[in-house]
């Protein structure tokens, strides 16, 4: 059996199972240990036995318990770097890459080459933070999560990484005494009563859930955050789809004066959401 029949045999497989074929080939492409160039050159190579076995147990893994790919591998990619992953904190996503991006691009017009404070909370794997620290050398982070046992994920990624974040135990600001010029958070936010897919069940309940609206998380930050924002701030939030409007009258309640710009994500949907504060958006 060549590369290129795995693959498809595969694929076949965990779409007449009702799940993700383009999953099923990142795992085979993973677990194969091939780069993605070199696993393109190799499609009409012949696999090997210990192979094969390993790409079914991944299979069993994935299409019928329901365990996310990332964790049967043990990492995820994020903003092109690569990031340890566990079932004690939430796989980073695509839409968090862009909340990433748009406030590096926030960065650059209203803080420009300016050093800045830069809080994460609820840091889980430490991906926003870590990729902040490393994106702008200006951006001094620090990061939050109650969870010790994310914090262990995080501090684990920033030592591969090689990166310069100071992580801290706390539950959102409770353990915080300082001052920042960005938060950025992507708090819980699935309401608890909504129903979820299989995957996402494997991941931890407090990284998923945020209340009866899913809107809890984000009245605690923007309840506190006047204490822990210097005089020209941003805050920057990622949040479901449906949650933008309600989201935006939450911060108009804490932030009167606040100029709000809200995003979506590339497939259209309202994803991310963006406070500026002292001048920040003023133009």
């Amino acid at each position: 059996m060549t590369l290129q029949d795995l693959v498809k045999t595969y694929e076949k497989r965990v779409i007449s199972l009702g799940k993700e074929p383009h999953a099923m080939s990142w795992l085979i492409t993973e677990l194969s240990g091939y780069s993605p160039t070199e696993f393109y050159l190799k499609m009409n190579s012949k696999v090997s036995e210990e192979l094969i076995n390993k790409i079914e147990d991944g299979f069993k893994r994935y299409a019928i318990e329901g365990t996310p790919v990332q964790h049967i591998v043990g990492y995820s990619y994020f903003y092109g770097y690569k990031f340890k992953v566990s079932d004690q904190v939430l796989i980073p996503r695509r839409e968090t890459e862009q909340l990433v991006e748009e406030t590096l691009l926030i960065y650059d017009t209203y803080f420009e080459d300016q050093k800045v404070d830069v809080l994460d909370l609820g840091t889980g794997s430490g991906a926003i933070a870590i990729t902040l620290s490393i994106e702008e050398p200006n951006m001094q982070v620090e990061a939050s999560d109650i969870s010790v046992t994310a914090l262990m994920v995080a501090r684990e990624n920033q030592l591969n990484l090689s990166s310069k974040v100071n992580f801290i135990a706390s539950d959102w600001f409770s353990n915080i005494n300082k001052k920042y010029d960005i938060i950025v958070a992507n708090p819980p936010y699935i309401p608890n009563d909504e129903a979820v897919e299989d995957v996402v069940t494997k991941e931890p309940s407090l990284a998923l859930y945020g209340g009866v609206d899913g809107l809890e998380p984000y009245e605690i930050i923007l309840k506190n955050a006047k204490n822990y924002l210097k005089e020209k701030a941003l805050i920057a939030f990622e949040h479901s789809m449906y949650q933008s409007e309600n989201l935006k009258t939450l911060i108009l309640k804490y932030f009167k004066d606040a100029k709000v710009r809200q995003l979506k994500d590339l497939q259209g949907k309202d994803r991310m959401t963006f406070v500026g504060l002292g001048g920040v958006f003023n133009d």
